[in-house]
């Protein structure tokens, strides 16, 4: 089974023609460019039950010849796909899945076959692409692709503009390089989202569905090392998916998303701190801190449109003046769109990318003494209960049952919340399920009644704005009071736990 490795970059139909005219450096050797169109049909069941498998299957036509092609999702990390493929050259347009060399694979798309029905095509990928090989002293030969195109289903498309660099053989290096030369030398953005995806969300038939960060699934016995670059991975699938919802009707919910995976990530440097060296990590934590930072504004503008969507669901005794809600939403709508032009900068493209290079060559290694190396292989369950516990311990010391504790001692302790959170995600899959969401609950609702006790604040602030204080002041006391009263006694109820991992 081949396995693919390529980056892929958006571009412009400007920027498309001069990378043709790049002379890439260090190059030893480029082949002329060759232009072909590429007609693709994309294939599933009716219920899309390859998606959910994370399957694509398609069809490509190239004059006469059609080439039908099975890939599993794999990885994509900062531009970086890397997937399993099986392809083969069939007779004619129709699906013939009985030539799936690759038995997991094959297994996969009968599963889906026999729980879903026939395979129908649902959209289509068609465009000119035209390529080149570069190669270079080493050996190592990497094709260029650029497409220019269009993706289409159910009467709506998208525009294909994008650069496709791919290992043929040789080392992964110099797809980095290329991709940082592009970067800097045209202000590529790198692109996360493939073509199927992106085909996806055409299909009015699939209503997109929420994508909430999950336990990392694991067994006792699994290295930590690979614990820890799993998480890695997950917290960045996690802003990348979301980064596709920003142009969308609720983008203030996708920002919140792509902040909770922002804190992840920081959490994760944080525990697997006496694991992977701190000075390992250096550049990477600096760089997360300055997106942190650089997102306030976005994530202050997002919040006050969430809690303004609650508060109106809500139908509280008093109505927000219109011009407030006005006011609330241009804010929102300004700084979701200052956030996307942060996107596109060369500082965050090249810190997506080196993040994506430091995970894919393991290069906390280089910071690791050669005879401490053989702590990364030992198994990760002692660690995780060593972190579990040490997590407990310093909310018992500051969030103990015994604190009489105001809104504002709350909103000091979210972090603290949230850090303990994420750590359960981390190594809740080493223990017993159940234990594990009994225990979880109480934390979970002990954090919404907080984020309650700040929607209360933010709309009080707002009714000072029409409404006397001693009124506001009033309805403020009365909204807080019950959700005060039901945190202290789940503060009772998670103390009194057993924990899951003990």
């Amino acid at each position: 089974m081949a396995r693919e490795l390529e980056l892929k970059l958006a571009a412009t139909p400007e920027k498309i023609s001069k990378i043709r005219e790049l002379d890439f450096p260090g190059a030893a050797s480029q082949s002329d460019w060759e232009t072909a169109l590429l007609n693709n049909t994309y294939f599933d069941t009716e219920n899309f039950n390859l998606r959910e498998m994370k399957i694509g299957m398609r069809i490509r036509q190239i004059d006469d010849q059609f080439i039908q092609t099975v890939k599993s999702s794999g990885k994509a990390v900062g531009g970086l796909h890397q997937r399993n493929e099986d392809e083969v050259e069939i007779e004619s347009e129709q699906l013939d899945i009985t030539r799936i060399t690759e038995p997991y694979l094959q297994i996969l798309v009968e599963e889906a076959f026999e729980e879903g029905g026939e395979f129908h095509p649902c959209f289509n990928t068609n465009f000119y692409r035209s390529t080149c090989v570069v190669a270079f002293s080493d050996g190592t030969k990497i094709e260029i692709a650029l497409d220019k195109g269009i993706i289409s289903a159910d009467n709506a498309s998208i525009d294909i503009c994008e650069v496709e660099l791919e290992l043929i053989e040789g080392s992964a290096e110099y797809i980095f390089a290329i991709g940082r030369y592009l970067i800097k030398e045209l202000d590529l953005t790198l692109y996360n989202a493939s073509k199927a995806s992106r085909g996806y969300s055409l299909c009015k038939k699939l209503t997109p569905g929420d994508y909430k960060m999950q336990v990392a699934e694991l067994s006792q016995g699994v290295a930590s090392e690979k614990v820890f670059e799993y998480i890695c991975s997950s917290g960045l699938r996690h802003w990348q998916h979301y980064e596709l919802y920003l142009d969308k009707k609720n983008a203030h919910s996708a920002i919140l998303e792509m902040y909770r995976a922002l804190i992840y990530l920081q959490h994760m440097y944080m525990v697997f701190g006496s694991l992977i060296p701190r000075q390992a990590t250096h550049d990477l934590r600096k760089n997360w801190a300055w997106l942190a930072n650089a997102m306030r504004p976005v994530v202050d503008a997002a919040k006050h449109m969430r809690y303004l969507s609650q508060y109106l669901k809500r139908k509280a005794d008093w109505d927000l003046v219109g011009e407030q809600q006005k006011k609330i939403q241009l804010e929102a709508e300004t700084a979701i769109s200052e956030f996307k032009t942060l996107l596109s900068t060369q500082r965050y493209n090249l810190m997506m990318l080196n993040m994506s290079e430091w995970l894919f060559f393991q290069e906390w290694r280089k910071y690791i003494p050669e005879k401490q190396k053989g702590t990364l292989e030992t198994p990760i369950v002692d660690y995780a209960r060593k972190q579990l516990d040490h997590m407990l311990k310093d909310l018992k010391r500051d969030l103990g049952p015994k604190q009489d504790l105001s809104p504002q001692d709350y909103y000091k302790m979210i972090a603290r919340i949230r850090r303990a959170l994420d750590t359960g995600l981390f190594f809740g899959g080493l223990f017993d399920t159940q234990k594990r969401l009994s225990y979880r609950q109480p934390w979970l609702d002990m954090l919404n009644g907080i984020r309650e006790l700040q929607a209360n604040d933010y709309i009080f602030e707002l009714q000072l704005e029409t409404h006397p204080r001693d009124e506001a002041e009033e309805w403020l006391a009365k909204l807080n009071q019950p959700v005060l009263e039901a945190i202290a006694q789940t503060r009772k109820s998670a103390f009194k736990s057993n924990p899951y991992w003990s």
